[in-house]
């Protein structure tokens, strides 16, 4: 897909020009490509920018706009977020070609502040903390100016990288499949029906349920922090979105499971893990915002399938059930996400 030379010193000049930025010190490429589709080129400039390169059609001028103005939400509510700069005509972004491809250009903001390290079961008490400004967000941008773009955590409605599902029924449909291919028909079954049915009273709700603008992604890799190791502010909206409120807050909360939560607990202490963390970090978003008659419907089937078709979570179940680890309680777990 490229690498440290796909652009040469000069076209990368060029680029920074356009943006009016003269350009004296290119760090390393850092290549965060998906695939040949999906290209991701990024090159730390004079120590003070980002020059961020994509292929992607979902990356435009459009796109950026609405990122600019959520990230002025953003810092309205005291969240830092990296601003974005534009050109000499006043764009955000610039188009290029390459060997056939085309690419757009745009350059954001070297944060100041340093990235959060993740320190075991201590990331989820610091992530109350993270997750606070969403209640805040949605409490004073809920319904306004919604973007066009859907967050990576939509059901039912596609983001911008779906292609024929959203992504959790991708991940449903890859759990089914080995479920099915290892002997275990039944609980495959029991999931199929669970999804179809949350999904169908979600869709019976959809277009009443209160809906905000998000980055999409709080992981620890774009989660910034003081010396003191405080929140301070966010980077990466390449996954932002208009998304459900309640889908938007569940996402968010979850916990990420560990081979050894099987290792060392019974399924039903890892399914009570799994509900007390989350609870404990909506608690920390519901302060700020209550969900209103419509959400509080539907929460339980939003609920139920982010259990069962949570991406990382998904990923170890199948890991486990392939090595034939653990995988009893593997379906004990699924057993339980399915009646409850």
């Amino acid at each position: 897909m490229g690498g440290l030379n796909m652009f040469s010193r000069d076209e990368i000049y060029n680029m920074c020009r356009n943006f009016n930025i003269d350009c004296f010190d290119i760090g390393d490429l850092i290549d965060t490509s998906r695939n040949d589709d999906d290209r991701r080129y990024n090159y730390k400039i004079n120590h003070q920018y980002f020059l961020k390169i994509n292929n992607t059609t979902a990356v435009n001028e459009k796109f950026l706009s609405d990122i600019e103005r959520l990230i002025k939400r953003y810092k309205s509510i005291g969240v830092y977020c990296p601003i974005l700069y534009r050109t000499k005509e006043g764009k955000l972004s610039y188009r290029i070609e390459k060997e056939g491809i085309e690419y757009t250009c745009y350059v954001e903001e070297l944060s100041p502040y340093p990235f959060y390290k993740s320190q075991g079961i201590e990331y989820y008490d610091f992530k109350k903390t993270v997750l606070e400004h969403l209640g805040i967000l949605a409490s004073k941008y809920t319904d306004e100016d919604l973007s066009e773009t859907k967050s990576m955590w939509s059901l039912i409605e596609l983001g911008p990288f779906d292609k024929d599902v959203d992504e959790k029924q991708e991940n449903m449909d890859v759990l089914i499949k080995c479920l099915m291919d290892n002997g275990y028909v039944e609980i495959a079954n029991k999931l199929f029906q669970l999804n179809n049915k949350a999904r169908d009273r979600i869709k019976a709700y959809l277009c009443k349920l209160p809906c905000c603008v998000y980055q999409g992604d709080l992981n620890d890799s774009n989660i910034l922090v003081d010396e003191d190791n405080k929140f301070r502010g966010i980077i990466d909206f390449n996954m932002f979105g208009t998304e459900v409120n309640i889908n938007c807050f569940l996402n968010e909360s979850m916990y990420f499971l560990e081979e050894q939560d099987f290792e060392k607990m019974s399924a039903k202490d890892i399914f009570s893990k799994m509900k007390n963390i989350q609870n404990s970090l909506l608690s920390s978003i519901t302060a700020n915002y209550n969900l209103n008659k419509n959400e509080l419907e539907v929460v339980d089937d939003y609920k139920r399938i982010i259990f069962a078709s949570f991406y990382p979570n998904v990923m170890l179940w199948i890991n486990l059930i392939t090595r034939h680890k653990w995988e009893n309680k593997v379906i004990e777990l699924l057993e339980i996400i399915c009646e409850f």
